[in-house]
């Protein structure tokens, strides 16, 4: 099953539980921020952002449903849809601060993850914040057979097909260090999570600035 598709008709009916670190953002974007949201799905995140008292906030999302849920059990938040995957719809330079939760493990394609952290140095202003957070490789015994079965059938470790069909892409830490290499980083840290079907999970959660 395609992202788009899972996103538009399973995905959209889920719950995230997402955190977000308030606290390490404040220390380096001010309440003032302009700040995008790549992968905003129904708004979450840009919910936390706001009870934190950052007001000027846009989220995009590829999933037309995620945004029609978003507007509906959110109305006050700036939710657009993407006219294509992969691009930011804003100016150069012309973002305080982006946040991307759990975005790179739908994306398999090495190319597209590149492409897709060149857009935010690309919309971000020299000094900007990134926050983001993403799944890494776990060590779990459930997901032996996973990544076994994942490298198999795409020829990568950490790529595998949920019970739901959507391909996804667990990372090791230093993959997601090498992806940053462009940036400083504040912070990164590793977490022990649940994902939204409730299965045990490793994330990271990470600030990094242009």
């Amino acid at each position: 099953m395609l992202a788009q598709d899972y996103w538009n008709e399973v995905g959209v009916e889920k719950d995230f539980e997402d955190p977000l670190y308030a606290e390490k953002l404040l220390k380096l974007l001010p309440l003032s921020s302009h700040i995008v949201e790549y992968g905003c799905g129904y708004g979450r995140m840009m919910n936390l952002l706001r009870a934190a008292g950052y007001e000027d906030l846009v989220g995009f999302d590829f999933a037309e449903g995620m945004i029609t849920r978003g507007k509906k059990e959110n109305p006050s938040l700036d939710l657009r849809p993407l006219e294509q995957s992969g691009r930011i719809p804003c100016t150069d330079a012309s973002v305080d601060g982006m946040v991307m939760s759990t975005v790179l493990c739908c994306m398999t394609d090495p190319y597209e993850k590149m492409e897709l952290i060149e857009e935010v140095l690309r919309v971000l202003k020299q000094g900007g914040i990134l926050y983001i957070t993403d799944f890494l490789q776990c060590s779990h015994p459930s997901y032996e057979k996973k990544y076994t079965q994942g490298m198999a059938e795409f020829g990568n470790w950490g790529t595998y097909r949920t019970n739901e069909g959507l391909v996804v892409r667990h990372y090791t830490s230093q993959e997601i260090l090498e992806l940053l290499v462009p940036f400083d980083l504040h912070w990164f840290e590793q977490f022990d999570f649940k994902t939204m079907n409730q299965n045990p999970a490793r994330t990271f959660h990470c600030i990094a600035q242009k």
